[in-house]
């Protein structure tokens, strides 16, 4: 009875408040800006941000994100065209972001993880006309600077922020500078007509295969996501304060978070990065009522020795994703979170899924039209039948998960059409359907009474990307950087699964050039440290005499996956990422039974 009760509030509460998200269109101008411009125009003095020790105000915020609109303008950045913003979370990310928009161009936010060759794409794939920049990622350009000025539109200029008196290189431009010199006044005439369906930002994505792809994020997108999480994930109202680690590059942390904070008129406190054993002292230190995280921090979180008084905290509702069912209960306990609003959605998806009533272990209900299908788990691809059309599976089983792109959860995919085109399956089910391919596997599950309304459980991730450290890993983009090493001759790369942790670890099977007696450990760490993102590089690279393929020449995994990190059951050598040195070291039975204890800070 207690459990049907529960529902029906949840969703009473659902309907009652679902006219706080009006209807908005594509050709509407309900935009980022107009967003802030409300909440400026309602509480114009209350706090809108805390960073650190320092408090900004709403309209303070949108004043700062002027003087940046006024710099952009100043440098001749016009509407439609991009601008690239490299920052650690920072109150000036945002309003960066606010600046770029407010004159109608589009923010690239790129992954502060990326550097080199990743690094030059990403700006390249946007033609970028201009790079927002902290110390930080001016040094990993400083590094390919030639290459990054090649990539961007007419060797665009690089304005770096927060250099204090480190002295500047010659392409480079002082930010602090240039934005003190900047007005913080916008007139009418200076602004963009920016409509809803206009690109906002570009959001990168490893997608499945291949260098990163950056998806498109219109304002509409932006609103379908911030006043749902808002409205129905958090229960948002303008007394709140949203506790936000999470990286602004990624759509979780910027559009769920921040964006859930910016639709309700929540403050928020936002750090530049995660810390398990601060995390509670600073959620009572600023109030903090909601939560945005991955489930890589909830295991963290949990993993920490119990102390007193772990439930009594001002923090009531989380949302986020990746919260495994097997941790779920323990963490709601021990924290005395009263509601978890699960999510499910990707930055290229047409649409998500959200736990709206509060069920234990799910990611909740979705709107869309949704199939899951059969599938192979060796081609990662949906499987037709005779008839040429797929088939779902029956309730309960696992299935590829297809949204359908219809007039009502459109498709904006990516930058580049064809990267598009690729995560499309027309014909599916009858002839000029079209469905999105999400590449991850989920089931429906039975979470009591719920109205009949179907709910979901994440299950895996499909075929060559696998997710690390909150970030997608494409596994064949990682063997084709190892197989550029002197001593490679093929790589192969998958996930495997690591004790105490959330996600998939990178491991590589090498095959070595002729002549190559042994792996160098020290040069195979410093060319993937040099070459890859840290949450790319494998943890793990076994060594073996050939790789078994497919007749299509296709590398057969299977047996890797299976076999892991396992001494006793591979007579390979074997070398793993040791945290301690930043360096990969021999793989013995000490270090073994260290990983496998959870022991190493990974």
């Amino acid at each position: 009875m207690k459990n049907v009760i529960s529902v029906v509030l949840e969703l009473g509460y659902a309907i009652l408040h679902a006219r706080r998200v009006p209807k908005v269109g594509p050709e509407d101008d309900v935009t980022l800006c107009s967003l802030l411009d409300a909440q400026v125009a309602a509480q114009p003095d209350a706090v809108m941000l805390i960073e650190d020790e320092r408090t900004i105000t709403w309209s303070e915020f949108q004043a700062l994100g002027h003087s940046i609109a006024n710099l952009l303008l100043a440098r001749g950045v016009k509407a439609g065209q991009s601008v690239a913003v490299n920052m650690e979370n920072s109150i000036l990310y945002l309003a960066c972001l606010f600046g770029i928009t407010r004159i109608g161009a589009v923010a690239a936010l790129i992954n502060t993880n990326v550097t080199g060759r990743q690094l030059v794409h990403c700006v390249g794939e946007v033609g970028a006309v201009l790079s927002l920049v902290d110390r930080r990622a001016s040094n990993a350009i400083a590094d390919c600077h030639g290459d990054y000025q090649d990539a961007t539109q007419s060797g665009a200029q690089i304005y770096v922020f927060g250099a204090g008196k480190d002295p500047l290189r010659p392409y480079e431009i002082d930010g602090d500078a240039a934005l003190a010199d900047a007005s913080s006044s916008l007139t009418a005439n200076r602004r963009a007509a920016v409509l809803s369906d206009d690109p906002a930002l570009y959001i990168f994505t490893s997608g499945t295969t291949g260098l990163p792809k950056a998806a498109i994020t219109t304002h509409l997108k932006f609103f379908k996501g911030a006043s749902g999480m808002a409205v129905f994930g958090f229960h948002a109202k303008s007394k709140d304060r949203l506790y936000n680690c999470l990286p602004l590059y990624h759509g979780t942390g910027l559009i769920l978070g921040f964006g859930a904070a910016l639709y309700s008129g929540a403050s928020m406190y936002l750090r530049k990065g995660f810390s398990a054993s601060k995390l509670l002292d600073e959620v009572r230190q600023h109030g903090c009522t909601m939560m945005i995280y991955v489930g890589e921090i909830c295991r963290y979180l949990l993993n920490t020795p119990e102390r007193e008084g772990d439930a009594r905290s001002p923090l009531e509702r989380i949302a986020g994703n990746g919260l495994r069912p097997e941790i779920w209960m323990a963490f709601k306990k021990r924290f005395g979170i009263k509601r978890i609003a699960e999510f499910y959605g990707a930055s290229e998806s047409n649409g998500g899924f959200t736990n709206l009533l509060n069920r234990d272990k799910t990611i909740g209900m979705t709107s869309s039209t949704v199939k899951l299908v059969t599938c192979s788990l060796e081609t990662a691809e949906a499987i037709r039948g005779e008839d040429g059309l797929l088939s779902e599976v029956p309730k309960g089983e696992s299935g590829l998960l297809l949204i359908e792109v219809n007039e009502t959860d459109q498709y904006d995919g990516y930058l580049n059409a064809e990267a598009s085109e690729k995560k499309l399956i027309r014909d599916a089910f009858e002839t000029g359907d079209c469905y999105f391919n999400s590449g991850d596997v989920i089931r429906q599950v039975d979470v009591g009474f719920a109205f009949g309304i179907p709910h979901y459980q994440f299950v895996d991730r499909l075929g060559d990307t696998f997710r690390w450290k909150s970030e997608n890993v494409s596994a064949n983009e990682v063997a084709a950087i190892l197989a550029e090493c002197d001593t490679v001759s093929e790589a192969v790369v998958y996930g495997v699964e690591m004790p105490g942790h959330d996600g998939k670890a990178g491991m590589a099977t090498i095959v070595l050039e002729d002549g190559a007696p042994s792996v160098d450990a020290d040069a195979l760490s410093a060319f993937t440290s040099d070459r890859l993102p840290k949450y790319a590089i494998p943890l793990f690279v076994r060594t073996t005499a050939a790789l078994e393929k497919t007749g299509t020449h296709k590398f057969v995994k299977t047996q890797l996956v299976a076999e892991g990190f396992d001494l006793d059951r591979i007579g390979d050598p074997m070398l793993a990422w040791d945290p301690r040195q930043q360096r990969y070291v021999p793989l013995e039975a000490d270090l073994l039974a260290q990983i496998r204890a959870g022991n190493l800070a990974y």
